[in-house]
């Protein structure tokens, strides 16, 4: 364990399946590795003045309150018992789960939420509230799936995608100590393209061949990670030619943590590769929000 202890919380969002009793295991992992304290959300989604169904003669508020503070109750005593230490708070919020968990957000050094996305074709949607916060959150995301199929016994290392822009530096140093956290390596992937498809690059970049191009991207990678200083982790660096997407869900195969970044702008769209390995990666993903109010890069110093 490195680095001084984060007092923000790492905020879970649970509403009593299992895919959201996974995301609590793994955020009490990440409290634990940050000395951070838990916090529980619930969120109530209700208005004032709905009218709940229930039972003649009860009030169907007062019920699901019950209920969900039994959900919350036991969660909390699985935590004491396998994450002795860890600080935990709870709350219930009346309001929509994806409102609530942004609204925390503003405050947490994580969000973790869980998502029962298969990665198949089929599913075409991502949970409404992880893709919500991955959108929107202006914190680092963590997204935990259900695939135990696709899992493998003992996990290890943290993949980073990077793109060779200005996010990069935030996105490496956040890498770097989740992995110095778990005391294991970063495996920093950066794919590339020709900037024309199919053979139009030979006209368009004639003096630009499959070496050259490839030993440039190589070069762009070095540079990212000389800029990172004295390591606290071990890198290993991929640099390919071909889709990012899939290059970043193949490495994140074996892998604990998967790291992208989604630049926040007017539309609130995911770009393509992080939705994609949002859909199907098999190990949990962070999504690092760049360009909010609040730099990364001010965070990543002990996020994971």
């Amino acid at each position: 364990m490195t680095g001084a202890a984060d007092h923000r919380p790492v905020v879970v969002g649970v509403d009593g399946s299992r895919s959201a009793s996974g995301a609590v295991r793994v955020a009490a992992r990440e409290a634990t590795l940050r000395r951070a304290p838990l916090r529980l959300v619930m969120a109530l989604p209700f208005a004032a003045g709905d009218d709940l169904p229930a039972p003649e003669g009860l009030d169907g508020r007062a019920v699901l309150r019950v209920a969900a503070e039994l959900v919350i109750d036991g969660l909390e005593t699985e935590i004491a018992r396998s994450s002795p230490g860890v600080p935990v708070t709870s709350a219930l919020v009346d309001g929509p789960a994806p409102e609530v968990l942004v609204a925390e957000s503003a405050d947490a050094g994580l969000v973790c939420v869980g998502t029962t996305s298969t990665g198949g074709l089929g599913d075409v949607l991502l949970g409404s509230t992880a893709g919500a916060l991955a959108r929107h959150a202006l914190c680092p995301l963590l997204v935990v799936p259900l695939r135990l199929t696709t899992t493998v016994p003992e996990p290890s290392g943290v993949v980073v995608g990077l793109a060779g822009d200005d996010g990069d530096d935030a996105l490496l140093a956040f890498a770097l100590r989740a992995a110095a956290d778990r005391g294991s390596a970063v495996v920093a992937v950066h794919t590339w393209r020709h900037t024309a498809p199919g053979l139009l690059h030979l006209g368009l970049e004639p003096l630009v061949d499959e070496v050259t191009a490839q030993h440039r991207e190589e070069a762009l990678l070095a540079d990212v990670v000389d800029r990172a200083g004295p390591l606290p982790a071990q890198v290993h660096r991929v640099v390919r030619r071909g889709g990012a997407a899939g290059t970043l869900i193949a490495a994140g195969l074996t892998a604990e943590l998967l790291v992208v970044g989604h630049r926040h702008d007017r539309g609130g769209h995911l770009r393509s590769v992080t939705s994609a390995v949002l859909h199907r990666a098999a190990c949990p993903v962070a999504v690092l929000p760049l360009g909010t109010a609040v730099p990364p890069a001010a965070r990543a110093d002990r996020s994971a």
